[in-house]
């Protein structure tokens, strides 16, 4: 499908193709290249309000995805604030992906992002938006056991979420080396997400940090790496954290 970019003339109107769109998204995380993701976040929103986006499932799940990926940026910049619009943006785009059929894989989602929002809301906001996106997670995660995304945006909420609400690093480890097997079988092609791979390796090797398991978290880094070269977090921030823990 062809996706009208919105907001300018039709002489100067762009058309893109949506993996291309999912590609740039990609590359964008892999090289922390936010303007890319901007970009592809408005090329979204129009493609999701023209007449033939509107009941595009799979279009509504990107704009989520690619708001989520956003947000995540500017939380590592500790720029909550600025994050929470995209990401009640981004629960409301999953949620009308998972309206429109794209089911477990766009609950997925919408679970993983409202727990981002948990974070960056906090207050009496962390509570709510945190019970919400546990039961969204456990609820696609019944529906689609064998989805690796699922199994991943789950692991990474409980990575994050505190151990009384059923989170923790050990309990994030369990969900993610599942994610990671079941990755490691994903034979998803396009308009289906085929994202993650190396978000899986990236986010185990977090939780076994976490654990003080560093020897198994650095080669989790350097599997990632193979994955997803080059990728500026991995090489930036969480090898140099870890090289720090020796």
């Amino acid at each position: 499908m062809l996706l009208l970019v919105g907001g300018l003339s039709p002489l100067a109107a762009q058309t893109v193709n949506r993996d291309s769109v999912r590609g740039a998204i990609e590359r964008g995380v892999i090289g922390s290249d936010w303007g890319a993701i901007d970009r592809a976040v408005v090329a979204l929103r129009a493609a999701t309000q023209s007449v033939a986006g509107r009941s595009d499932a799979w279009l509504h799940y990107d704009l989520a995805y690619a708001l989520h990926r956003r947000a995540s940026g500017l939380i590592v910049e500790d720029r909550a604030s600025a994050a929470k619009a995209m990401l009640e943006e981004a629960v409301a785009a999953a949620g009308r992906a998972r309206t429109l059929g794209a089911g477990a894989a766009a609950q997925g989602l919408e679970g993983g992002v409202t727990g981002q929002l948990a974070g960056a809301a906090g207050g009496l906001a962390l509570m709510r938006f945190g019970r919400q996106s546990l039961r969204l997670l456990d609820e696609a995660v019944a529906a689609a056991p064998n989805d690796p995304r699922v199994a991943l945006l789950n692991g990474i909420t409980r990575v994050n979420a505190p151990a009384f609400a059923g989170g923790g690093a050990a309990r994030g480890e369990a969900e993610l080396r599942r994610a990671v097997a079941l990755f490691a079988t994903d034979r998803s092609v396009s308009p289906q997400p085929i994202w993650g791979r190396a978000d899986a390796h990236i986010w185990l090797a977090i939780a076994l940090e976490k654990q003080d398991k560093l020897a198994e978290a650095r080669a989790e880094l350097t599997r990632a790496l193979e994955l997803a070269p080059g990728h500026r977090w991995v090489v930036e921030t969480l090898q140099p954290q870890l090289a720090r823990r020796r």
